[in-house]
């Protein structure tokens, strides 16, 4: 390129970058007009010559960004070169643009190596660990003993990564025992926890460390979990730094389920007083941890959270628990309902050391509890006695006092799942079904007020509810024999006739049963035999709408855009994308046709590719779906007034 021709485009980087640095100042006109990215791909060498000229950081960090992200260029030797200039916010910039780019950049960051001044080579070894432990075959790190584990620590700590816990007190990890060791005067090297807990304080990403996987089962468990919590407390006494927020790592990765249990208030405490990062960044740390206890806080939060922005968090923490063990998200959801201790008759049985208690959860998810000995049923545990083991007491009655409220959050839940399963017909095999359903108590209770179907090739064959007396009725309260092979979804009412409908309703009348959710009230919509032969809904075209009342609409699962005139609608539990084309007219908005186009698995609002060119044909989407579509924008913009 010519020197006047570099000139030009360079001022016309620099206006770019002036403007969109500024949140002051108005995009112009001229540069609107622009096709930056389509003029930096034609001018690299002029674009990489801004990059490198004396121009501020800010301006700096916009356009690395512009070049590597949003453009895509993948000269990686000009964007490592950057990291000579000793950054702290350019290593950021750069560690989030390389992070899934360890083939292409790795080789050129080890031969820059030698180069980097002391802080970059400290960020480049945290890069590279970060790389090693995302490997598989990290995990395969073992030691035959504690020598081993001794010897390995002695050669790897850091005394880089040990800096980062200076702040620490010591005494909490001066005294651990190993696992498994009768000598109770032989500890642990302090060097191996300094080790632990350096190595993920240095961390700049959220990774596990399998070296330190290997290690941690050599220290005595509890010892371990203890230490963790007096420095867990040590650092929230000290207002709980975001800096030094690395150390939840540790204490995540390798507590018990209790501590993990505990974390719960601690994210909303935290949620309210405006630490949101803080609370997200836990909520990420769960989804890694993938415990018991770490799944069902995520269910809460991603199902019935107030706040959008930790719901979404949340389902992403937990969508990525369920791929790492190879099933759906609604899988992994059904695969930790709790019994919360019940057998399936709805019973357990609670120990104070001398006396036992029978305790029962009731069709209202109330708890009752029967005293064998005096022969008594109360609503609650009895004060213990001079003869009664104390400890187990007051474990016993303060699980009871919270089992209440527990139990009704993990209602909430299911009737916010079953909301889903409603809209979009999910499917069970009669085993699962009859495990999630029926064997669990506390979902057999919700169960006998809904309306079951078994379905063949999506079509309806026979609707049926579950009773409490272990049998299945039709609506003509007929026993019905589900066969082994049976597959079975909620019904919808867009698959009953009027009819049939009439009578399951006046079913759960005469017995007086109010279902967890309306589902025989759900909104219904029919497609005309010309609609459902073609690929678009056009009976609202050129209906003036409002189309901000759309954001009104959305949820965690509902999350919309709007693009070069046209809405798209995205619904997490279907699946689709709804696409909504409209025309301004004398500053009036005018609806054109409705169509839906397919969702890929991996794809949110974040990460969906525009614009989708394919239409779905009517007849194959599944009615229950248009029904729930129909009803979000009839409701939003006031279609059917």
């Amino acid at each position: 390129m010519k020197k006047k021709q570099q000139t030009d485009a360079a001022v016309l980087f620099d206006a770019w970058c002036e403007v969109y640095s500024a949140s002051d100042l108005p995009f112009p006109d001229t540069l609107r007009e622009i096709q930056i990215d389509e003029l930096i791909r034609k001018n690299k060498q002029a674009a990489y010559h801004y990059l490198y000229s004396d121009i501020p950081l800010k301006k700096r960090l916009v356009w690395l960004n512009k070049l590597f992200s949003d453009c895509g260029l993948t000269d990686y030797e000009q964007l490592l070169g950057l990291l000579k200039e000793n950054s702290k916010l350019i290593r950021r910039n750069i560690e989030r643009l390389l992070l899934d780019k360890e083939k292409k950049t790795r080789k050129l960051l080890e031969q820059l190596y030698p180069e980097l001044d002391e802080e970059s080579q400290n960020w480049a070894r945290q890069l590279f660990k970060y790389w090693d432990n995302t490997h598989a075959s990290a995990a395969k790190i073992k030691f035959r003993n504690k020598q081993a584990v001794i010897d390995y620590c002695s050669k790897h700590i850091e005394l880089y990564c040990t800096q980062q816990i200076a702040w620490l007190p010591q005494k909490p990890y001066t005294r651990l025992h190993w696992a498994n060791e009768t000598d109770v005067d032989e500890f642990v090297p302090r060097h191996v926890i300094r080790y632990v807990l350096s190595e993920y304080m240095s961390l700049n990403q959220v990774v596990r460390l399998h070296a330190c996987d290997a290690i941690v089962p050599f220290i005595e468990e509890e010892e371990w979990q203890t230490m963790m919590e007096e420095l867990f407390r040590y650092w929230q006494s000290n207002s709980a730094e975001a800096n030094r927020r690395m150390l939840l790592l540790p204490y995540c990765f390798y507590g018990s389920e209790q501590q993990i249990a505990r974390l719960s208030s601690l994210i909303k405490s935290w949620s309210r007083a405006s630490r949101k990062q803080l609370s997200r960044f836990v909520l990420k740390l769960l989804g890694i941890k993938s415990s018991p206890n770490a799944l069902r806080i995520l269910n809460e939060w991603m199902e019935i959270s107030p706040n959008g922005t930790y719901r979404t968090t949340s389902w992403k923490a937990f969508r990525q628990a369920a791929i790492r063990k190879g099933m759906t998200v609604e899988e992994l959801a059904d695969q930790i309902i709790p019994t919360f201790g019940f057998n399936s008759s709805a019973e357990k049985e609670v120990s104070y050391g001398t006396r036992t208690f029978h305790v029962t959860l009731n069709p209202d998810f109330t708890l009752s509890v029967f005293d064998l000995e005096k022969q008594k049923v109360s609503k609650s545990l009895p004060a213990p006695t001079k003869h009664d083991d104390r400890k187990k007491a007051e474990k016993a009655r303060e699980e009871l006092s919270t089992l209440n409220k527990i139990v009704k959050t993990q209602t909430k839940i299911q009737r916010k799942r079953l909301e889903h399963f409603l809209k979009n017909g999910r499917t069970w095999p009669r085993n699962i079904w009859q495990t999630i359903f029926i064997e669990n108590p506390v979902m057999r209770y919700i169960t006998t007020g809904l309306v079951w179907g078994v379905y063949k090739e999506g079509q309806l064959r026979e609707s049926f509810r579950y009773m409490e007396n272990g049998k299945c009725i039709t609506v003509d309260e007929k026993e019905f024999i589900l066969s082994d092979d049976t597959t079975i979804s909620l019904v919808h009412p867009v698959d009953l006739t009027s009819e049939i409908l009439s009578g399951w309703k006046k079913q759960l009348d005469d017995q007086g049963i109010t279902p967890l959710l309306p589902q025989l009230t759900a909104p219904v919509y029919y497609l005309s035999e010309e609609e459902k032969q073609g690929n678009t809904i056009t009976r609202y075209s050129g209906t003036q709408v409002y189309i901000s009342n759309i954001y009104d609409f959305e949820t965690a699962d509902i999350t919309t855009r709007i693009e070069n005139d046209i809405l798209y609608i995205i619904d997490k539990t279907i699946n689709i994308v709804v696409q909504l084309p409209f025309i301004i007219e004398e500053n009036e908005v005018l609806l054109k046709e409705i169509y839906f186009s397919p969702l890929k698995e991996d794809e949110d609002m974040e990460t969906i590719r525009l614009p989708k060119s394919e239409q779905l044909p009517l007849s194959a989407i599944p009615e229950r779906i248009i029904c729930s579509i129909l009803d979000m924008l009839i409701n939003a913009f006031s279609l059917e007034k």
